[in-house]
């Protein structure tokens, strides 16, 4: 599912729950991730939240990696679990900030590297 097809959900998409997401909030989300996301790392799966959010997950070698958007206060709930460890780590993040996007493309680079290793 992209972006585009959000658009189309209504409030109770989820089994007569979850609310339909921002219009405003996607265009919001699709034009910062296109300005902050690099071509040449890996495109997350995008799915829709109950709360009218949206999720974006990456599997990357031994981690899993999911970044929850709330796209009416723009910031983000970040998680990352290694496979392998057990070790995870969680972080909060204004996703309307550049260093927000920053802090999540280099953590992403630092995964797709550590892959190729």
């Amino acid at each position: 599912m992209n972006l585009d097809e959000f658009r189309d959900l209504k409030d109770g998409w989820l089994e007569g729950e979850g609310g339909a997401p921002s219009l405003d909030g996607l265009d919001w989300l699709a034009a910062t991730f296109d300005r902050h996301f690099p071509d040449d790392l890996p495109l997350p799966y995008l799915y829709p939240t109950p709360k009218g959010g949206v999720q974006a997950e990456w599997s990357l070698s031994a981690n899993e990696i999911s970044l929850e958007v709330d796209l009416i206060t723009r910031q983000g709930a970040w998680h990352r679990l290694d496979m392998n460890t057990n070790a995870d780590d969680a972080r909060k993040l204004n996703l309307d900030d550049v260093e927000g996007w920053t802090w999540v493309v280099a953590e992403i680079r630092k995964m797709v590297e550590g892959a190729m290793v």
